[in-house]
């Protein structure tokens, strides 16, 4: 009798809490609410969500080909600018030389002897050093070959007064008096040069002097700043 009143409470037990629930579930059915349709809607929610995150992510991959992309056009264009920099650096190249030897051929002043075509003064690392470049030339109807010596004479001021010097006065390399030349249609002269310290250049005399019998000396004064001299300062 004991063992079956105990098992009554037991059952009890787990029938109320069990009604109790499936009332509870009655009356938010009847309430409009669904179990089942709340858990649509968790999965519904889950479906968007997912979905927008696979456009999130595939939004990031074009961003990502996009700033790719622009790179690489920034990079090509800065590539053909550089070709198109050293293209046309070659055609100024190529049109200087082809109007140097245009000079050989056929001189734009018609005459047609012992010529300076052009000096430059360089400037090198260390205070008043330069590398002076010269170039003389004959045209080529000369067919025949010149030489002689080059001598320097640059003028300018130390100290607030004028002062002349000679090659010998501002070679770099020591006893060096004049440049010596032979050539038949033209030639490149090199020297270093070491000015004297305070001293400011204002021009540079070049006289070449043939030695043939025949030979006339020829004589240019350049503006020391017109061949580059005063690159160096600024």
């Amino acid at each position: 009798m004991k063992l079956r009143s105990m098992l009554l409470i037991g059952l009890a037990a787990v029938l109320i809490p069990a009604a109790s629930y499936l009332l509870f579930e009655l009356g938010r059915y009847e309430a409009g609410y669904s179990l089942l349709d709340r858990r649509r809607e968790v999965e519904e929610h889950r479906r968007v969500t997912a979905e927008q995150a696979r456009t999130i992510d595939e939004l990031k991959r074009q961003i990502a080909i996009l700033e790719t992309s622009r790179d690489i056009d920034r990079e090509t264009a800065a590539q053909l600018e550089d070709t198109l920099m050293e293209l046309e650096a070659k055609l100024q190249a190529q049109e200087e030389e082809l109007a140097f030897y245009r000079g050989i051929i056929s001189p734009p002043d018609g005459v047609a002897g012992l010529r300076i075509q052009s000096l430059e003064v360089v400037p090198e690392h260390g205070e008043q050093r330069y590398t002076l470049r010269l170039v003389l030339m004959q045209a080529i109807v000369q067919n025949r070959r010149v030489a002689g010596v080059v001598r320097l004479r640059l003028t300018g001021a130390r100290d607030g007064e004028e002062l002349e010097l000679s090659l010998e006065d501002v070679a770099a390399d020591e006893n060096v008096t004049e440049l010596p030349f032979g050539f038949r249609y033209f030639q490149g002269l090199e020297q270093e040069l070491e000015l004297p310290e305070g001293f400011e250049p204002a021009t540079i005399e070049v006289e070449v002097r043939p030695t043939e019998p025949r030979g006339e000396p020829l004589t240019r004064t350049f503006e020391w700043a017109e061949v580059g001299g005063d690159s160096l300062e600024e």
